[in-house]
């Protein structure tokens, strides 16, 4: 996320608070549509998987400053934001990784505990969307260049 944050950061000090950009939600259910920027806050919407938005780039308490529709000032939790369009998949892939390789709980997120926090060279998993970066697998995000469609 941190990667994710400077992006938006260094897009809103080149093109100034004025200019919007578009980004997508990328998870494997829907974001919540928040009133203010934090956890507790009330939810007035949702967006789905793929779902676009404008955003000023805006960040606090790890949430987005999002523009939908008529709304006024909405914010949607950061780590399921992409400034790439995620595409559709939902196909098996296998870690290729000569290493294992950290699934995580978000974009940039922090590490799943246990068994399932990893993937091994081989390890079959189910993407649901991916980007150039990044990957929404049955296990958790996971940088997409760790996994190649499983050819069976």
């Amino acid at each position: 996320m941190k990667k994710f944050l400077s992006v938006l950061a260094s897009l809103l000090l080149v093109c100034g608070p004025a200019a919007a950009e578009t980004a997508w939600v990328m998870c494997d259910g829907y974001v919540n549509i928040r009133d203010m920027p934090g956890k507790k806050s009330q939810a007035v919407g949702f967006l789905d998987p793929g779902d676009s938005f404008e955003t000023d780039g805006i960040i606090k308490n790890g949430f987005v400053q999002a523009q939908i529709g008529e709304g006024g000032e909405n914010w949607i939790f950061a780590g399921y934001v992409t400034n790439e369009k995620p595409e559709r998949v939902d196909e098996r892939y296998v870690c290729t990784a000569k290493r294992r390789v950290a699934c995580r709980r978000w974009i940039d997120g922090p590490q799943i505990r246990g068994k399932v926090g990893w993937l091994y060279n081989g390890t079959n998993v189910r993407v649901y969307w991916r980007t150039g970066e990044w990957s929404v697998t049955s296990r958790g995000y996971v940088r997409s260049e760790w996994l190649e469609a499983d050819p069976e």
